[in-house]
């Protein structure tokens, strides 16, 4: 294994030929402007005289301490005379702020913010700053550990490579770049700042001074991290050759929970690198600054993930930083882009502890960039790194795809007229190929020679030529490449490939390709073909296919049902489902289909199996919107038995306005309202709005009041108004910012009243209680179920007296004969069109009776009589009271407690002569009303 920086550690400050080419991010400020700070003594007029003397403008009052200014002169120049006024306290470049999290380290703004910001980690820092106790094992040549920028940012460490010398010394550079890049303190006014932010790295000694090591002393080092406690692995080392041992170590390192990422390597060809391939490994390739894939950088449908690889500046060793320079150095190769996603993925699990390895690794793919072709791609992987997505915030727009050429099959090949001939074109593309055809009634000899642009290593973006010729059956005549300037990365050179061809009679194809991973459709290639030369024996592999539709890396509509034409005879019954296959770009998963293959013209056609009829109502292609899909051919065999070379091709369907959310429904409640809806199926699908309207209004996306806005399929509206009409209106919006049309739903209001025939009654007694149900319009509704609900007057909870129906007219009735004092109120639910709906509370008094007996009611002076008698319903042990009448007033004069059964009795003996009026009397509770008894006169004699 070596490791996989593109060059030699360099020093920060120097930059040699190959890191030549580096775009600084630069701090941004209004051209012409400047802010100025009047000093407090300076009078308006001598401020006035200011302005006009640095010939400015201002739109603010100069009797504020702080103006604008704006002139003609470049801000800097303005800047300079305005600090010269002795009016002036301040004055400043007006600079441009953004929402992000931006660290005070040296070298931040200048060299680090432009790649960082392509992965959006600023806006990451601004919702996790910490990896907590998830340490980031570093697998590499050591580090330095005396580094001031990595002070308090380590952890022990272990050398594998000497037993000897336990410390992980870097005597390479590399390590101390790679971690660096990691675990650089942020924010502490010094040299850079590492992606984690505050986190602590973990230093492992695998490679040597040279920066080579080997699968044993790799594997070791994990193992070691592992039971010292790390939660991420970076290894920034790459090499050929599956090594089972290694991937023991790492598959065991996964299953105790360990993210582990690697770099996928510099030999900018899809030779297959390790540990990268392994799948349960993060497999990072590298782009430059804005998010385009470098030519150095190894490709292959093993890679998970793209990062910034270039001129990423990190802590350097100290003792091997020439003098006179910072222990700063730029890190150019996958190298550098892997401790990206490692730290990346270190805030991932310390937001998110429980997530597995899996899961980290599946968030961070499914929320890349997609970048290059359209869906998973051998180049970028899943796409671009999202830092600010994989933690939580708001996914942006993907990375736009370069234009492709109409000739990148055979198919479509373009036409070579005669020969000598000479044509030049670019790649528009990564993975780019153009065809073109010549068609000839003899055999001939030809020479061909493919030519590139300038290769220069200090550009990202490089031309590799690869060149194949064809015969008319797209057997391999010829096939040759030079993928790297022999003499390495000292001056520019032209790349160039020449073949000798024995042409026959028909046709001759010819395909060029770049044979690295990059593009740049500024620098065209030439191809001449010339009559010349003795011809050669055939070299190279066949070409499988001769046309495939919908066209390489092309747009498409949802109704295409794809197709692969082949080359040549193919065993028809090797054309399946299983071979010929439709898959997610984005996922890799199989789409189901059904092929249908005929022999006469070589086509087998792809019919995606629409989903089942209830998920798209009105719309049954089968296929979704704004989606990358792959054709991928494996297993068919060619008419002789030799199987036929695999062949993949990627499509994606354009991007339509979003199918509305269907079925909408809604049903009313009181003061509330329930919504559901079932979302479509698409696969860029942001979010599900909902909005309302009081009245009849219609809601847009953006009026109205938002009730909901996510992912789900329900919500429950609450706090509404009683006797309002609702429109609601939902709107699924998709990544690109387009809305589908509005499903609508209105649910009309609602108004109900109660009334009773008696609010007091006696025990024993009924009541009619009659209602109404009628719409805001005053419209009745027929057979609309009513809810009447009672409660005890001492208690708070209503049960369900009875539910009938409305009449015609809206009106209800029900007879009801309460046996306590009781609180009555009337609800209308609320259904699919209509708002629910509840009556003001009415309180019905119940009274008990009272029997009363006054026996004998004539005496004598001196003698006695009773009073007695029965409550209804009985209260035992309550007390009941006897009144008497005097000077017209009735007074309380005796009390007793009722029995069991309600009885009571009370003795009189009056002390005078005449005629006395007596009763009984109840002073009423919590269930029932005061009572009193008939009055009963006594005569004395």
């Amino acid at each position: 294994m070596t490791g996989s920086s593109g060059s030699a550690a360099e020093p920060g400050p120097y930059r040699p030929p190959f890191t030549a080419h580096h775009n600084s991010a630069k701090a941004e400020f209004e051209p012409n402007a400047v802010i100025v700070k009047f000093k407090k003594k300076a009078t308006a007029s001598a401020r006035e005289a200011a302005v006009s003397k640095f010939r400015a403008t201002t739109e603010d009052s100069v009797s504020s301490d702080i103006v604008k200014l704006e002139g003609d002169l470049p801000a800097p120049e303005l800047l300079k005379k305005v600090k010269a006024d002795p009016t002036v306290e301040l004055a400043a470049l007006n600079y441009k702020r953004r929402i992000a999290a931006v660290p005070n380290d040296e070298y931040y703004g200048t060299d680090q913010a432009l790649s960082l910001n392509t992965v959006r980690v600023p806006q990451a820092w601004d919702l996790s700053k910490s990896t907590g106790s998830q340490i980031v094992a570093v697998l590499d040549t050591g580090v330095d550990a005396g580094h001031p920028d990595l002070a308090g940012h380590l952890v022990p460490g272990y050398n594998a490579v000497s037993s000897t010398r336990p410390n992980p010394v870097d005597d390479n550079g590399h390590g101390t770049m790679t971690l660096g890049i990691i675990a650089a303190g942020a924010n502490n006014g010094i040299g850079v700042a590492g992606v984690g932010w505050n986190v602590k790295a973990m230093p492992v000694k695998v490679l040597d001074a040279k920066g080579e090591g080997y699968d044993a002393d790799i594997a070791e080092g994990v193992d070691w991290a592992v039971a010292h406690g790390t939660k991420v692995i970076n290894m920034s080392l790459s090499g050929p050759g599956d090594n089972a041992v290694l991937r023991d170590a790492i598959q065991r390192a996964v299953a105790a929970g360990v993210v582990v990422v690697a770099a996928a390597g510099n030999e900018g060809n899809d030779v297959v690198q390790y540990p990268a391939a392994y799948p349960e490994v993060i497999a990072v390739g590298a782009t430059n600054a804005y998010g385009v894939m470098t030519y150095f950088s190894s490709h292959g449908d093993w890679v998970d993930i793209a990062a910034p690889g270039w001129d990423i500046l990190s802590t350097g060793v100290r003792s091997m930083t020439p003098s006179g320079y910072e222990p700063y150095w730029y890190c150019t190769g996958t190298s550098c882009s892997a401790p990206i996603v490692a730290a990346v993925a270190a805030l991932v699990k310390n937001k998110w502890p429980a997530f597995t390895p899996a899961q980290v690794q599946t968030r961070l793919k499914l929320l890349s960039r997609d970048a290059g072709p359209r869906g998973i791609d051998p180049y970028y992987g899943a796409g671009v790194l999202d830092a600010y997505a994989d933690l939580g915030g708001k996914r942006t727009g993907d990375f736009r795809i370069n234009p492709v050429g109409g000739t990148d099959q055979p198919g479509d090949a373009a036409e070579i007229v005669s020969v000598p001939a000479t044509s030049s074109s670019v790649v528009g593309i990564e993975g780019d190929v153009n065809w073109s055809e010549l068609k000839s009634s003899v055999a001939r000899n030809l020479k061909v020679t493919l030519t590139g642009p300038e290769f220069d290593c200090a550009n990202s973006a490089n031309f590799a030529p690869r060149l194949d010729v064809y015969d008319g059956e797209l057997r391999s005549l010829a096939h040759a490449v030079n993928a790297f300037p022999a003499t390495g990365c000292g001056q520019p050179v032209k790349l160039s490939v020449t073949v000798n061809v024995s042409a026959p009679a028909g046709s001759t194809f010819f395909a060029v390709r770049n044979d690295n991973g990059s593009w740049d459709n500024s620098k065209a290639y030439t191809l001449s073909i010339t009559e010349e030369g003795a011809g050669s024996a055939p070299t190279g592999t066949a070409y499988p296919v001769r046309d495939v539709l919908p066209r390489d890396m092309s747009e498409t509509t949802r109704t295409m049902d794809p197709s692969v034409t082949f080359a040549r005879d193919v065993v028809a019954n090797t054309v399946t489902a299983s071979t010929v296959r439709l898959l997610s770009g984005k996922t890799g998963t199989t789409v189901a289909a059904t092929v249908a293959y005929d022999a006469a013209t070589r086509r087998a056609v792809i019919t995606a199996t629409p989903p089942p009829a209830a998920a798209y109502p009105d719309d049954p292609e089968a296929l979704t919107d704004n989606t990358p899909y792959r054709i991928r051919v494996t297993g068919v065999q060619e008419a002789d038995g030799t199987p036929l070379a695999p062949f993949t091709s990627t499509f994606f369907t354009a991007d339509t306005v979003p199918p509305q959310v269907a079925p909408f429904d809604a049903t009313g409640a009181y003061l509330a309202a329930n919504l559901s809806w079932t979302i479509h199926p698409m696969t860029d699908l942001d979010k599900v709005i909902v909005r309302r309207n009081a009245g009849n209004t219609v809601p847009t996306p953006t009026t109205g009041t938002l009730v909901y806005s996510g992912t789900g399929t329900a919500v429950k509206d609450t706090g509404l108004a009683q006797g309002v009409t609702y429109t609601y209106a939902a709107f699924a919006l998709d990544h690109p910012g387009q809305y589908s049309l509005p499903n609508l739903k209105r649910l009309l209001g609602m108004k109900t009243g109660i009334s009773t025939t008696s609010t007091l009654i006696n025990y024993g007694g009924s009541i009619t209680l009659r209602g109404s149900l009628l719409g805001i319009d005053n419209k009745a509704y027929y057979g609309v179920p009513i809810n009447m609900y009672v409660r005890p007057k001492n208690s708070s909870t209503f049960k369900l007296l009875a539910t009938v129906k409305t009449t015609k007219t809206g009106t209800v009735s029900y007879t009801y004969k309460p046996t306590v004092s009781s609180v009555i109120m009337m609800t209308f639910p609320g259904n699919d069109d209509m708002m629910g709906t509840r009556t003001p509370d009415i309180t019905v008094q119940v009274a008990p009776t009272i029997s009363a007996t006054l026996s004998p009611a004539t005496i004598r002076l001196g003698q006695a009589t009773k009073f007695s008698g029965y409550l209804a319903p009985a209260h035992y042990g309550k007390p009941v009271y006897l009144q008497q009448y005097a000077n017209k007033t009735w007074k309380s004069i005796a009390s007793v407690k009722q029995s069991a059964s309600g009885a009571y009795a009370f003795g009189i003996k009056p002390a005078i002569r005449g005629q006395i009026a007596y009763r009984v009397w109840f002073p009423g509770d919590a269930d029932h009303a005061q009572a009193f008894a008939t009055n009963k006169i006594l005569t004395i004699s």
